[in-house]
Protein backbone atom coordinates (compact mmCIF):
# COMPACT_ATOMS: atom_id res chain seq x y z
CA UNK A 1 0.00 0.00 0.00
CA UNK A 2 1.12 3.58 -0.87
CA UNK A 3 0.17 6.73 0.27
CA UNK A 4 0.14 10.04 -1.97
CA UNK A 5 -0.46 13.51 -1.12
CA UNK A 6 -1.62 15.86 -3.95
CA UNK A 7 -0.92 19.66 -2.85
CA UNK A 8 -3.66 21.73 -4.08
CA UNK A 9 -3.48 25.00 -4.69
CA UNK A 10 -7.17 26.92 -5.57
CA UNK A 11 -8.27 30.27 -6.05
CA UNK A 12 -11.32 31.98 -4.14
CA UNK A 13 -14.11 33.36 -6.14
CA UNK A 14 -16.10 34.92 -3.38
CA UNK A 15 -15.60 35.48 0.44
CA UNK A 16 -16.04 31.79 2.13
CA UNK A 17 -16.72 31.95 6.10
CA UNK A 18 -14.68 29.56 7.75
CA UNK A 19 -17.74 27.58 8.59
CA UNK A 20 -18.87 26.83 5.60
CA UNK A 21 -15.52 25.59 3.80
CA UNK A 22 -15.95 22.22 4.72
CA UNK A 23 -19.02 22.35 1.97
CA UNK A 24 -17.38 23.96 -0.54
CA UNK A 25 -14.34 21.97 -0.40
CA UNK A 26 -16.93 18.99 -0.42
CA UNK A 27 -18.35 20.84 -3.77
CA UNK A 28 -15.59 21.38 -5.40
CA UNK A 29 -13.97 17.71 -5.01
CA UNK A 30 -17.27 15.99 -5.35
CA UNK A 31 -18.06 18.30 -9.03
CA UNK A 32 -15.12 16.91 -10.50
CA UNK A 33 -15.91 13.47 -9.08
CA UNK A 34 -19.03 13.33 -10.90
CA UNK A 35 -18.08 14.93 -14.57
CA UNK A 36 -16.78 11.30 -14.53
CA UNK A 37 -19.30 8.25 -14.79
CA UNK A 38 -16.83 6.04 -13.49
CA UNK A 39 -15.92 8.56 -10.31
CA UNK A 40 -19.42 9.45 -9.96
CA UNK A 41 -20.97 5.90 -9.29
CA UNK A 42 -17.46 5.86 -7.01
CA UNK A 43 -18.26 9.18 -5.12
CA UNK A 44 -22.05 7.63 -4.54
CA UNK A 45 -21.01 4.23 -3.30
CA UNK A 46 -21.63 4.01 0.57
CA UNK A 47 -18.15 2.70 1.17
CA UNK A 48 -14.76 3.72 2.30
CA UNK A 49 -13.31 6.15 -0.22
CA UNK A 50 -9.89 5.41 0.63
CA UNK A 51 -9.37 9.54 0.31
CA UNK A 52 -8.99 12.09 2.29
CA UNK A 53 -8.47 15.85 2.63
CA UNK A 54 -7.61 19.26 4.84
CA UNK A 55 -8.48 22.87 5.17
CA UNK A 56 -6.92 25.36 3.10
CA UNK A 57 -3.61 26.79 5.16
CA UNK A 58 -2.58 30.40 5.95
CA UNK A 59 -5.69 31.04 8.80
CA UNK A 60 -4.69 34.01 9.96
CA UNK A 61 -5.15 35.22 13.92
CA UNK A 62 -9.02 36.89 14.30
CA UNK A 63 -9.53 35.23 10.34
CA UNK A 64 -13.58 35.13 9.65
CA UNK A 65 -13.33 34.56 6.40
CA UNK A 66 -11.23 32.94 2.94
CA UNK A 67 -10.81 35.95 1.05
CA UNK A 68 -11.81 36.58 -2.77
CA UNK A 69 -9.25 37.17 -4.80
CA UNK A 70 -6.69 35.27 -2.55
CA UNK A 71 -4.74 31.80 -3.38
CA UNK A 72 -4.74 29.03 -0.84
CA UNK A 73 -3.76 25.56 -0.58
CA UNK A 74 -5.13 22.33 0.58
CA UNK A 75 -3.79 18.81 0.59
CA UNK A 76 -5.89 15.68 -0.84
CA UNK A 77 -4.44 11.88 0.44
CA UNK A 78 -5.40 8.90 -0.91
CA UNK A 79 -4.19 5.32 -1.44
CA UNK A 80 -6.25 4.71 -4.61
CA UNK A 81 -3.68 5.14 -7.67
CA UNK A 82 -6.57 5.31 -10.13
CA UNK A 83 -8.37 8.07 -8.07
CA UNK A 84 -5.29 10.15 -7.87
CA UNK A 85 -5.26 9.65 -11.41
CA UNK A 86 -8.14 11.27 -12.23
CA UNK A 87 -7.46 14.14 -9.50
CA UNK A 88 -4.37 14.98 -10.97
CA UNK A 89 -6.04 15.08 -14.42
CA UNK A 90 -8.39 18.02 -14.28
CA UNK A 91 -8.73 19.22 -10.50
CA UNK A 92 -6.78 22.09 -11.55
CA UNK A 93 -8.85 22.99 -14.10
CA UNK A 94 -12.28 22.86 -12.49
CA UNK A 95 -14.18 25.63 -10.46
CA UNK A 96 -17.21 26.25 -8.78
CA UNK A 97 -19.01 29.77 -8.54
CA UNK A 98 -17.05 29.87 -5.13
CA UNK A 99 -13.36 27.98 -6.19
CA UNK A 100 -11.12 27.72 -8.56
CA UNK A 101 -8.53 25.12 -9.08
CA UNK A 102 -4.73 26.52 -10.29
CA UNK A 103 -1.86 23.82 -9.89
CA UNK A 104 -1.13 20.55 -8.40
CA UNK A 105 1.77 18.29 -7.51
CA UNK A 106 2.24 15.37 -5.66
CA UNK A 107 4.39 13.63 -3.69
CA UNK A 108 4.03 9.67 -1.66
CA UNK A 109 4.09 9.33 2.35
CA UNK A 110 6.82 6.60 2.86
CA UNK A 111 6.50 3.91 5.05
CA UNK A 112 8.20 4.10 8.18
CA UNK A 113 7.28 3.63 11.30
CA UNK A 114 5.09 6.25 12.88
CA UNK A 115 5.70 7.62 16.30
CA UNK A 116 2.53 9.93 16.71
CA UNK A 117 -0.45 11.83 14.65
CA UNK A 118 -2.56 14.66 15.52
CA UNK A 119 -5.87 15.34 14.01
CA UNK A 120 -5.36 18.77 11.98
CA UNK A 121 -9.54 18.75 11.08
CA UNK A 122 -11.82 17.60 13.83
CA UNK A 123 -12.56 13.73 14.17
CA UNK A 124 -16.22 13.01 14.23
CA UNK A 125 -17.92 9.37 14.97
CA UNK A 126 -21.07 8.90 13.46
CA UNK A 127 -23.45 6.17 15.93
CA UNK A 128 -26.94 6.14 17.18
CA UNK A 129 -26.12 7.23 20.70
CA UNK A 130 -25.20 10.97 19.37
CA UNK A 131 -21.87 12.75 20.60
CA UNK A 132 -19.87 10.58 22.46
CA UNK A 133 -19.36 12.96 25.48
CA UNK A 134 -23.18 13.10 26.15
CA UNK A 135 -23.42 9.19 26.38
CA UNK A 136 -20.18 7.46 26.62
CA UNK A 137 -17.13 7.37 29.01
CA UNK A 138 -13.63 8.16 27.25
CA UNK A 139 -13.23 4.41 27.83
CA UNK A 140 -15.74 3.91 26.13
CA UNK A 141 -14.97 5.83 23.22
CA UNK A 142 -11.12 4.51 22.85
CA UNK A 143 -12.81 1.54 22.12
CA UNK A 144 -15.33 3.02 19.69
CA UNK A 145 -11.87 4.38 18.13
CA UNK A 146 -9.82 1.46 17.73
CA UNK A 147 -13.01 -0.27 16.31
CA UNK A 148 -13.16 2.09 13.50
CA UNK A 149 -9.86 2.12 12.69
CA UNK A 150 -9.48 -1.22 12.59
CA UNK A 151 -12.43 -2.07 10.71
CA UNK A 152 -11.64 0.29 8.36
CA UNK A 153 -8.24 -0.92 7.87
CA UNK A 154 -10.15 -4.53 7.50
CA UNK A 155 -12.56 -3.43 5.07
CA UNK A 156 -10.13 -1.80 2.34
CA UNK A 157 -7.57 -4.33 2.55
CA UNK A 158 -9.80 -7.20 2.86
CA UNK A 159 -6.58 -7.86 6.29
CA UNK A 160 -7.24 -9.24 9.68
CA UNK A 161 -6.35 -7.17 12.50
CA UNK A 162 -5.86 -9.13 15.78
CA UNK A 163 -8.40 -8.51 18.35
CA UNK A 164 -6.15 -7.74 20.74
CA UNK A 165 -3.72 -5.19 18.82
CA UNK A 166 -3.01 -1.91 20.83
CA UNK A 167 -3.12 0.90 18.51
CA UNK A 168 -1.48 3.39 20.52
CA UNK A 169 0.42 4.22 24.17
CA UNK A 170 -1.13 7.27 24.91
CA UNK A 171 -4.03 8.86 23.51
CA UNK A 172 -4.66 12.76 24.34
CA UNK A 173 -7.71 15.04 23.51
CA UNK A 174 -6.63 18.30 22.94
CA UNK A 175 -9.80 20.23 22.27
CA UNK A 176 -12.00 20.62 26.10
CA UNK A 177 -15.28 20.94 24.59
CA UNK A 178 -16.98 19.69 21.37
CA UNK A 179 -15.40 21.13 17.92
CA UNK A 180 -18.93 21.89 15.78
CA UNK A 181 -18.95 21.35 11.87
CA UNK A 182 -21.30 22.34 9.51
CA UNK A 183 -22.41 20.02 7.61
CA UNK A 184 -25.55 19.98 4.96
CA UNK A 185 -27.45 22.03 6.83
CA UNK A 186 -26.63 20.59 10.90
CA UNK A 187 -23.53 20.85 12.91
CA UNK A 188 -21.48 17.81 13.64
CA UNK A 189 -19.62 17.53 16.74
CA UNK A 190 -16.01 16.05 16.69
CA UNK A 191 -12.50 16.46 18.20
CA UNK A 192 -9.03 17.51 18.18
CA UNK A 193 -6.77 15.02 19.51
CA UNK A 194 -3.20 13.58 19.58
CA UNK A 195 -1.99 9.70 19.59
CA UNK A 196 1.44 8.19 20.56
CA UNK A 197 1.07 5.01 18.08
CA UNK A 198 2.25 1.29 19.30
CA UNK A 199 5.41 0.14 17.29
CA UNK A 200 3.16 -3.16 16.56
CA UNK A 201 3.61 -3.82 13.15
CA UNK A 202 -0.83 -4.23 13.03
CA UNK A 203 -0.72 -1.00 14.75
CA UNK A 204 1.59 0.80 12.28
CA UNK A 205 -0.32 -1.01 9.14
CA UNK A 206 -3.84 0.39 10.74
CA UNK A 207 -2.26 4.09 11.21
CA UNK A 208 -0.18 4.32 8.03
CA UNK A 209 -3.80 3.50 6.27
CA UNK A 210 -5.23 6.30 8.59
CA UNK A 211 -2.79 8.84 7.23
CA UNK A 212 -4.89 8.48 4.32
CA UNK A 213 -8.81 7.43 4.76
CA UNK A 214 -8.32 9.77 8.14
CA UNK A 215 -9.54 8.95 11.61
CA UNK A 216 -13.12 8.64 12.82
CA UNK A 217 -16.25 7.85 10.37
CA UNK A 218 -16.20 10.98 8.04
CA UNK A 219 -12.69 11.09 5.95
CA UNK A 220 -13.98 11.88 2.48
CA UNK A 221 -15.88 14.47 3.91
CA UNK A 222 -12.90 16.00 4.94
CA UNK A 223 -12.48 15.19 8.56
CA UNK A 224 -10.12 13.29 10.83
CA UNK A 225 -7.15 14.72 8.63
CA UNK A 226 -4.04 13.27 10.50
CA UNK A 227 -0.48 15.22 10.86
CA UNK A 228 2.52 12.88 11.71
CA UNK A 229 5.69 12.21 13.02
CA UNK A 230 7.94 9.58 11.82
CA UNK A 231 9.83 7.55 14.86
Amino acid sequence: MNIYEMICRIYILRDIPIPLIYAELNKFIDGYLAQNEQFNEFHQRKSLKGYNFDLPIEIEKGMKAYKHDQIYQFRIRTVDKELLSYLMDGLADYRTDVIKGLTRTVKQIPQKPIASVYSLTPVVLKNDKGYWRDCMSFEDFERELTSSLCHQYEEYTGDKIAENTTLYHQLELKSKCAVGVCYKGITLLGDKLSMQVSDDENAQKVMYFALANGMGTMGARGLGFLGYRFV
